[in-house]
């Protein structure tokens, strides 16, 4: 988007424009009580935001997330007193390994019942819901 296309009609409501970052594909973070779920998203139809694709053609592969990706995660959710958050992330580079993590946003009550490791983050939340606090 061109700024200089804007008029008054944005005046009307709050909005968040992201840069368009030329991808290879996603990262979704999922992190409860310090552990991370992640996994790689990439479309088959090229849309550049999984979410207007259709969610059953989506390839879901595990990912592991770099180290300080993850240290930056859990410091992130301290800092806050968070236990939970969805984050995204848009993979750049030329497809291989290692490629770069551009974060998007965190989510603090995003939706993960869907993905392929919900059993393992159900069963993370239902760790900490026992010990009564987080590690």
């Amino acid at each position: 988007m061109n700024p200089d296309t804007f008029d008054n009609t944005l005046s009307v409501t709050a909005h968040l424009f992201q840069a368009e970052i030329p991808k290879v594909a996603d990262a979704g973070v999922t992190v409860v009580g310090g552990r991370l779920f992640a996994s790689r998203i990439e479309t088959l139809d090229g849309v550049l935001d999984w979410r207007r694709g259709d969610r059953e053609k989506l390839i879901h592969t595990p990912i592991e997330v770099p180290g300080p990706v993850a240290a930056a995660l859990r410091s992130y959710l301290a800092s806050f007193d968070l236990i939970f958050g969805c984050f995204d992330f848009a993979l750049t580079g030329d497809g291989g390994v290692p490629e770069h993590w551009t974060w998007i946003e965190c989510n603090p009550n995003g939706q993960w019942g869907w993905l392929p490791d919900a059993p393992e983050i159900t069963a993370a939340f239902a760790d900490i819901l026992e010990k009564g606090s987080a590690p």
